[in-house]
């Protein structure tokens, strides 16, 4: 009930909306300036690696997108695909008040002019950030065109995990994760992921991928954060 009133209130007062993307903007600012980042590049990859590819797309589940916005500053011409509904514009405006471009768009609605986008975005050389299990889910589970769009124009999908020492959980379909103020960010950078062309085959491979940095992160984080 109170989550229905909220989204309403966000969708239809103007101002309301813009104060709640203030204050989880100035927030999430906070939580970065005070964190301890770890960066961990799995098989010889780097930051110079990456920035000299020509076009990448970055695959990350959905809920991991709090730690998104601080993360990719480190990368150049970096564009995130936000949905178009009430949840997603909340987002798009905390991703652009960051200093991100925004692609609008998703798996479900405005498929096409996203897609398009995307595909000018990267043979541009530029960076596009992605969540395959976005923005409705099944969460951890790879929809849409991702692997598909990478292998016909040869572009790289880069897997990034990351996980905090401290965050708290909404009761969203991907049971988001905020992280928390002073706590320690493992963010776990892997190679591009090898394509086959067969859809299938190529999503699931992302999948087991993702999953394979997300428990890797978490190993990381307790070797530097033991309990």
């Amino acid at each position: 009930m109170l989550k229905r009133y909220l989204k309403k209130l966000l969708k239809n007062n103007i101002v309301i909306h813009e104060i709640f993307a203030c204050l989880i903007t100035i927030y999430l600012k906070i939580v970065y300036k005070t964190s301890k980042w770890c960066f961990v590049f799995q098989d010889e990859i780097t930051e110079e690696i990456i920035n000299r590819k020509r076009g990448v797309l970055f695959a990350m589940w959905h809920n991991r997108l709090a730690f998104g916005m601080g993360l990719y500053k480190r990368y150049d011409n970096v564009h995130a695909l936000a949905s178009s509904h009430t949840d997603g514009k909340l987002i798009t405006d905390v991703i652009k008040k960051m200093g991100y471009k925004v692609i609008v768009g998703s798996s479900n609605k405005n498929s096409t002019v996203a897609l398009r986008q995307i595909i000018r975005t990267i043979n541009s050389n530029g960076k596009v950030v992605i969540t395959p299990d976005g923005p409705r889910g099944p969460m951890y589970k790879v929809g849409g065109n991702i692997t598909q769009i990478c292998y016909k124009y040869k572009k790289s999908v880069i897997p990034v995990s990351c996980i905090s020492s401290k965050y708290f959980t909404l009761k969203s379909w991907d049971k988001m994760m905020i992280p928390k103020i002073f706590g320690t960010i493992v963010v776990t950078i892997g190679r591009s992921v090898i394509l086959s062309g067969d859809k299938e085959k190529d999503d699931e491979l992302l999948k087991k991928t993702l999953s394979n940095l997300s428990d890797g992160s978490e190993l990381v984080l307790k070797r530097i954060r033991p309990r």
